[in-house]
């Protein structure tokens, strides 16, 4: 993998010599060159698992861009393995000396859809041994650009996409009161939702002089909220705002808040650091800036030895609910940024268990499982709910670093394959033949357990093949990002409104918009702006 990614490199810099400039300053991208590199790259799997020393993270999947391979048996007495593999009226070839080999033979050859796999163990007289190991999948489209074009004014996207929210009920349910109003139902989401509402409004205020005062009233009573609501000094979770907010009975959303009346997400706490932060840059009001340093000290406080931190826990007591890890990229972020913004010292210690326990476990095993509030997380397998939002914020939190190591650069390019192949549809439906330019919007899902298109995802992954080209120059990557961001202003709608499921199309509908998906739209069209600078 490592002379692969060498040979990356090496055709990125090709690229970049012999680019002219584009639109808004953007590099010429040649897509016949990239679409041919992207057919490449696509054969070689993505963190292939070795039996005994990484895990096969792949067991749950069920469509794969990138060539994969399984973790089947070795089968006793056999010399090789036949491998077929069939698609539509194809039906492809190859053997191996194991049975783990990746499919990198037959997959360029391979049609999209479904494929039905068979590893048959044979002897050295080439007779069967045992039964055939079966596994079927799909086979997903490549990136082939360019895409559809849209305007490249991403940041008044990002603008109108903030006045939408300050303008519907989202926001203006905050300028009418301090106090959380469930008439948007997301409010039941207090640290996740109250954060963004913070951060949307703080933006609005930048950027809108005339909405500027109330945007600032907006801000001011959602992060009330958030403190207010917060566990008090003294406690377990001291300072911590609550995941779940219950409301007047029968309000919110039942099913969760009742599974969760006494839990909260760990992590969560570290959106409202970062809100209360965001509000304290605008404000320079000090209360904002020593609640959010309060927070990152109860998290310090609570973390184990070996870097660990429980993913979900009592609310009143702070002991774990469920044995699952949370996974601490975003604590680390706050962290850095209390530190490299604000000067404020003594986290070191923090960041470096933390940033051990990463690599020890979730860059070692890629088990980016689920970590999802409205999601019962209790129960769930090693890598059975599989989402991008973990792989990404490990990039975001690595490639945001002044200088980040080859090692860091490399693990992150790996993920951002994955995040692609598992979770990115470059092409959809499916089933739907493609004839030239591809038709449809490119879009990212979120988890295994949440297979739609959403743009909190599209984001997610375009910042990070944005990270990705910024530390390499892979037009590539850049390609990809662009694509992504497009596809967000594509779907966003006349009054600004970004639908979280992309394709849920209903310009008055406000009680189907998460906050914090905006929020995340919002932050990747404005760094593409940035970078398109």
């Amino acid at each position: 993998m490592k002379r692969y990614l060498l040979l990356i490199s090496f055709v990125a810099v090709l690229c970049m010599a012999g680019c002219k400039p584009g639109s808004k300053g953007l590099p010429f991208m040649d897509y016949d060159v990239l679409n041919t590199r992207a057919a490449e790259e696509y054969l070689q799997p993505v963190h292939p698992g070795v039996r005994g020393e990484v895990p096969f993270w792949n067991k749950y999947a069920f469509k794969f861009t990138y060539a994969p391979a399984f973790d089947f048996d070795d089968v006793e007495d056999a010399a090789a393995y036949v491998f077929t593999a069939t698609g539509g009226d194809t039906t492809l070839f190859f053997t191996s000396d194991t049975p783990r080999a990746a499919l990198t033979p037959v997959w360029k050859e391979l049609p999209f859809g479904k494929i039905i796999l068979s590893v048959q163990a044979v002897d050295a007289g080439r007779e069967n041994v045992g039964e055939a190991q079966v596994r079927e999948f799909t086979k997903d489209y490549p990136f082939i650009g360019p895409y559809e074009s849209v305007s490249d004014d991403y940041s008044g996207a990002a603008l109108k996409a903030a006045e939408y929210i300050h303008n519907s009920p989202i926001g203006q349910l905050w300028l009418a009161s301090a106090e959380p109003n469930l008439g948007y139902r997301f409010n039941c989401y207090a640290c996740k939702i109250w954060s963004a509402i913070v951060q949307c409004e703080c933006f609005l205020a930048a950027h809108n002089k005339e909405l500027k005062d109330d945007a600032l009233t907006v801000a001011r009573n959602a992060a009330a909220a958030l403190m207010k609501y917060a566990r008090p000094e003294g406690e377990p979770l001291a300072y911590f705002p609550p995941t779940y907010f219950h409301g007047e009975e029968g309000q919110g959303i039942a099913g969760v808040l009742e599974r969760n009346k006494e839990t909260t997400m760990f992590v969560e706490a570290v959106c409202a650091a970062k809100a209360l932060l965001d509000l304290y840059d605008v404000t320079k009001d000090k209360q904002y800036l020593d609640f959010a340093c309060h927070i990152a000290g109860t998290y310090r406080s609570l973390q184990a030895e070996d870097g660990f931190w429980p993913m979900k826990v009592n609310y009143y007591t702070g002991e774990p609910t469920i044995p699952a890890p949370c996974m601490p990229t975003t604590i680390l972020q706050l962290a850095q940024r209390l530190k490299d913004q604000y000067k404020v010292k003594g986290f070191e210690d923090m960041v470096a268990k933390s940033e051990a326990w990463l690599w020890d476990n979730p860059l070692a095993t890629f088990n980016f499982n689920g970590q999802f509030e409205d999601v019962n997380v209790e129960g769930h397998a090693p890598f059975q709910d599989l989402t991008n939002c973990v792989a990404v914020d490990c990039i975001d939190y690595l490639l945001a670093k002044p200088k980040p190591s080859q090692k860091e650069i490399d693990i992150c390019f790996e993920m951002a394959r994955f995040a692609e192949d598992q979770f990115t549809c470059w092409n959809s439906p499916l089933d739907v033949a493609r004839e030239g330019q591809m038709e449809a919007i490119p879009f990212v899902y979120e988890q295994f357990d949440f297979q739609v298109p959403v743009d909190h995802s599209t984001a997610g992954v375009a910042m990070a093949w944005m990270r990705v080209y910024q530390h390499t120059g892979d037009l590539l990557a850049l390609a990809k990002a662009k694509t992504l961001v497009d596809s967000i202003v594509r779907v966003q709608e006349e009054n600004g409104r970004i639908p979280t499921v992309m394709f849920d199309s209903n310009p008055e509908e406000f009680n189907g918009i998460w906050a914090n998906c905006t929020w995340q739209s919002i932050t990747a069209l404005m760094r593409f702006a940035d970078l398109a600078k």
